[in-house]
């Protein structure tokens, strides 16, 4: 019965789109709008750049209007103009022995696939002196339309002549050697702990920042006729199964959506190493996606409305939001939002400082529970490996 209905849709909203006489513009025929559940891209964080400097100027140029008018969240798509992915940057350690150890980093950058890009990575010891450069090696565009650029394999490379066995926190800087330009400079801290496994030690990047930082966006896959599932992200420190985990949304004090109730939780990116699951969970950090089947932004979309019974439009309802996230019945997260009088996420005073493409925003989200032992003052220095935003305060 629902294909029946699929196929309906489509023709009808082939007809309209005809009618309306937007042949000059390239477009595809639209599709019925469907609750995607988020692909499990494993490309990093996901989190890119646009090719202005706000959320708000959305590469609409061009955009066809749709049979219900402009939509308030068009698709968006990366240009030829290479945009460094600031959020997007991840490095870990890989371990050759007992003993020692190097970085990996992986970046992404918002293009098309036009482009060949040439990118390298400087990394400085505890004391600031250099330690080894490495090219970052360019591999095929993302479901996310973003270019991965990672280090080199290091088996049989820099495993073998640039390990070292020290802890601490390092230095490291991302430069684009075409344009001769440093596009991002930090720090990470690297730990150890004790295995039971052939490797006795292993080494482990620290990313307890992580844990205040939430995202709130849509999914790459942007529909051209509205209805969209909003998606809200948080890391989780050590093991946690899906099933145990649920996202309610509260609008004036009462509950309008759950996970539970449609959409889902999805596992994405890991900041671990090689042996934390299995001996320290305690250096295991994973991202957790929530989305929700009823709770939509309509985006003066000409979706079919009735495909939908008993949605609730976040757009069409301004005001403010809370986020309660429960692990067995437990509360573990909460977080706010709010949405403006033009059905849009307002978006807190930092946003500029560290754009992620569809319309995806960075909230703060309060850690609740004991069960998870981190440092709650990292973020303050440590956030985005050394690069804070100003003006973000976790809860």
């Amino acid at each position: 019965m629902r294909k029946v209905i699929a196929i309906a849709t489509i023709c009808l909203v082939h007809l309209a789109v005809s009618q309306a006489a937007f042949s000059q513009f390239n477009i595809s025929i639209p599709k019925v709008p469907k609750i995607n559940k988020p692909k499990t891209d494993k490309d990093g964080s996901g989190n890119t750049s646009t090719n202005t400097t706000s959320n708000n100027t959305n590469n609409d140029a061009g955009r066809p209007k749709n049979a219900g008018g402009n939509l308030l969240y068009p698709p968006q798509r990366p240009n030829g103009t290479p945009v460094f992915l600031k959020n997007s940057v991840v490095i870990k350690a890989t371990v050759k022995d007992a003993s020692s150890w190097v970085p990996v980093t992986k970046v992404l950058v918002w293009v098309n696939d036009s482009k060949t890009l040439n990118y390298q990575v400087d990394y400085l010891k505890p004391d600031g002196s250099p330690w080894y450069s490495e090219k970052l090696e360019q591999s095929t565009q993302t479901a996310e339309r973003c270019t991965p650029l990672e280090s080199p394999s290091p088996w049989g490379g820099v495993l073998d002549t640039k390990a070292t066995p020290a802890t601490g926190v390092f230095g490291f800087k991302i430069t684009d050697k075409d344009a001769n330009q440093v596009v991002y400079q930090g720090k990470f801290k690297v730990g150890k702990f004790a295995t039971n496994g052939p490797k006795k030690v292993d080494f482990y990047v620290d990313h307890d920042w992580l844990m205040p930082i939430a995202v709130l966006g849509f999914h790459h896959s942007q529909s051209e006729i509205g209805g969209e599932s909003p998606l809200l992200s948080v890391w989780i420190k050590g093991r946690a199964e899906a099933n145990e985990l649920e996202a309610r949304v509260f609008y004036k004090g009462q509950q309008v959506a759950s996970s539970k109730d449609g959409g889902g939780v999805s596992d994405y990116d890991e900041r671990t190493s090689e042996m934390s699951a299995a001996f320290s969970p305690s250096s295991f950090w994973k991202r957790w996606e929530f989305q929700w089947t009823k709770f939509l932004v309509d985006g003066n979309g000409s979706f079919n409305h009735d495909n939908y019974p008993g949605a609730f439009y976040v757009d069409k309802n301004p005001g403010d939001y809370t986020v309660k996230i429960y692990r067995s019945g437990a509360q573990i997260r909460e977080l706010s939002f709010s949405v403006g009088a033009d059905g849009r996420f307002v978006q807190p005073s930092y946003t500029s400082q560290i754009f992620m493409p569809y319309y995806r925003i960075i909230l703060p989200v309060k850690v609740i529970g004991g069960s998870e032992k981190w440092n709650v003052n990292d973020w303050k220095t440590d956030a985005f490996y050394g690069n804070p935003l100003t003006g973000f305060v976790a809860p």
